[in-house]
């Protein structure tokens, strides 16, 4: 088992780092033998991989000319016996086997961001089916909770007696000694305690092999860390999240009091944990510190015990995390982004993409309170089928825009005001007898419209009609004409691109997906990603992933679905393609 990674991906990296040697060697930083048996043994994998069978061609696409080829082979087999385990490096003893093994993943790590981004889903993404406690934060949450603590049980004993000056149990016509139950005191482990044992278990199993392996990981998951005080919670413990950079353990230990050295003591008893290899920890010797840890004297994290977190940024004012805390974690951003599952709103007999309406109403919401930590995420609302239904969205999305948003803001005005001056929440149901309300579904309509969020599909529209510039007597200088494709279906600005292309390919059944990106580009870029490859799309890594996808061929073609508003791209749209001579007319509807 070769010690550490390889850390050269390509050919060209290793190029580069051979001349790196070479710029070294002629500056006399280090002689022509010592560079070439170092890197041999330290890049054995790269140069097996890239140069099997012709290591010598590397130190001339290095730079070097000639010599040292010996000293760069023995560099190699060196490695080589490491990787086929003829022999190990350093050679294992009692109590340093595998404490530099360390992936790259955080030990401790937050993951933050605006409500509905997916914070725990990638955790459990990332962990998989490894070992998982999990446990969330709440103000009430306090170092018992979390840790452990004597508690009063349950527990059937044996009746005692006296006779003779003894206790004795008493016996039933079998002989069989009689129960009772009684209320006893334990110590119960919580979520930490039980993923400190379990990691301590997994570690210790690992090193009972003949070569000792990598530990099964642990995981500890606090969900909502600063929905509870974490220097409450946590106590002596934060001295524990101090890990070392090399072995990944704590670096300091704490004592632990006597009634959780009893309870760690017959913990690792009860697991069979009789020995661990570790290195020296806080001033103790690793045997001591090994000693000490089984012993449950002492506590200290072992470095397959990963304790991650998630953070809601609209919750940060809660219980604020002091800056000691937060020095001891990463912290992973969870963007708000397009999750491309297809996600619809149905309002009615009206239908809205779920992340066009995100878009525009995080635009609103970060005008109103100049903050991203208000923002919705993709996964705010879970749908159904792919289908968010109305009494949903008004019951978790708008109540929480009305109550966590907008209610004191400017933005209420525009956004929720009635048509008598008023805002109001409840307008959005209409009470319907015995403690229920049904949704108003014309207000919600409304809502949308004033929200600037066009539908998909319209259906029949309960809301004042629109004038012939398609404005209501409340919409500000908005727009609502409807366009068709040869004469079919009445399509919103945003919509008719897409309907237009699926028309294109209808009519071109033989054309491929390239013939057909190429023939849409001549077009121009009519709006920012107006049209792309499945290629170039996947490729795109910004949050604005605004597009529909389309079946072509074999493949799918992308086609932009926002910005063709009140700035004139849906007119320049439709000119260019009505002087395609495609055989498609696009024309406004009455």
């Amino acid at each position: 088992m070769v010690p550490f990674k390889e850390t050269i991906n390509t050919k060209q990296e290793l190029i580069e780092a051979c001349k790196k040697g070479f710029e070294d060697y002629t500056n006399r930083r280090i002689s022509k033998n010592d560079f070439c048996m170092y890197f041999g043994f330290t890049h054995g994998k790269a140069i097996t991989t890239f140069y099997e069978g012709n290591y010598e061609q590397l130190l001339i696409d290095g730079g070097f000319n000639s010599g040292s080829s010996a000293y760069f082979s023995a560099g190699i087999n060196a490695w080589k016996n490491l990787r086929d385990d003829i022999y190990t490096f350093p050679p294992y003893s009692q109590n340093d086997s595998r404490w530099g093994i360390l992936d790259d993943e955080p030990l401790q790590q937050i993951f933050y961001g605006a409500p509905g981004t997916g914070k725990s889903y990638k955790i459990k993404e990332l962990t998989g089916k490894a070992n998982v406690i999990r446990t969330t934060f709440h103000p009430d949450s306090d170092y018992s909770t979390f840790v452990g603590c004597y508690k009063p049980t349950t527990k059937l004993v044996n009746i005692k007696s006296t006779f003779g000056g003894k206790a004795v149990n008493v016996v039933n016509e079998k002989g069989e000694p009689e129960k009772e139950t009684k209320i006893v005191y334990e110590f119960v482990e919580q979520a930490f305690l039980q993923a400190y044992v379990n990691a301590w278990k997994l570690y210790a199993e690992a090193g009972e092999t003949e070569v000792p392996t990598e530990p099964k990981k642990q995981y500890l998951i606090i969900e909502e860390i600063n929905r509870g005080n974490c220097a409450q919670i946590f106590g002596d413990l934060f001295q524990l999240l101090d890990r070392n950079d090399e072995n990944g353990f704590s670096d300091y230990y704490i004592k632990a009091d006597s009634d959780m050295c009893s309870h760690l003591k017959k913990a690792f008893e009860e697991q069979g944990i009789t020995n661990v290899n570790v290195p020296s920890i806080g001033g103790l010797s690793a045997d001591e510190a090994a000693e000490k840890i089984i012993s449950g004297e002492i506590l200290v994290l072992p470095n397959n015990l990963y304790i991650w977190a998630t953070m809601n940024t609209s919750d940060q004012s809660l219980f604020p995390i002091d800056s000691a805390f937060k020095r001891r974690w990463d912290w992973k951003y969870m963007p708000i982004a397009d999750e491309s599952k297809g996600w619809i709103i149905e309002i009615g007999k009206n239908t809205y993409d779920w992340w066009t309406f995100l878009d525009k109403i995080n635009h609103k919401i970060e005008e109103a309170t100049y903050s991203e930590d208000k923002k919705l995420g993709y996964f705010f609302c879970k749908a159904k089928d792919r289908v968010i239904d109305a009494k949903k969205f008004v019951g978790k999305v708008l109540f929480y825009l009305w109550n966590d948003v907008f209610k004191d803001t400017d933005f209420a005005d525009s956004l929720l005001k009635d048509e008598d001056g008023k805002k109001s929440f409840d307008k959005f149901y209409t009470p319907v007898g015995q403690g229920n309300a049904e949704v108003e579904i014309s207000r919600v309509i409304e809502f949308m419209k004033r929200a600037e969020v066009e539908p998909l599909t319209a259906g029949e529209d309960t809301t004042e009609e629109e004038d012939e510039d398609g404005n209501t007597s409340t919409s500000e200088g908005r727009n609502y004409d409807k366009f068709s494709v040869n004469g079919e279906g009445r399509y919103g600005k945003n919509r008719l691109p897409s309907e237009c292309m699926k028309k294109y390919i209808e009519l071109h059944p033989d054309m491929s997906v390239e013939q057909v990106y190429a023939e849409w580009k001549k077009l121009g870029d009519i709006v920012p990603h107006f049209i792309e490859s499945k290629e170039v799309f996947d490729a795109r890594t910004d949050n604005s992933k605004r597009s529909v996808e389309i079946a072509c061929g074999n493949s799918v073609i992308y086609v932009a679905k926002n910005g063709y508003g009140s700035n004139g791209k849906i007119d320049e749209f439709i000119l260019a393609v009505n002087n395609a001579n495609w055989g498609i007319t696009l024309a406004k509807e009455a």
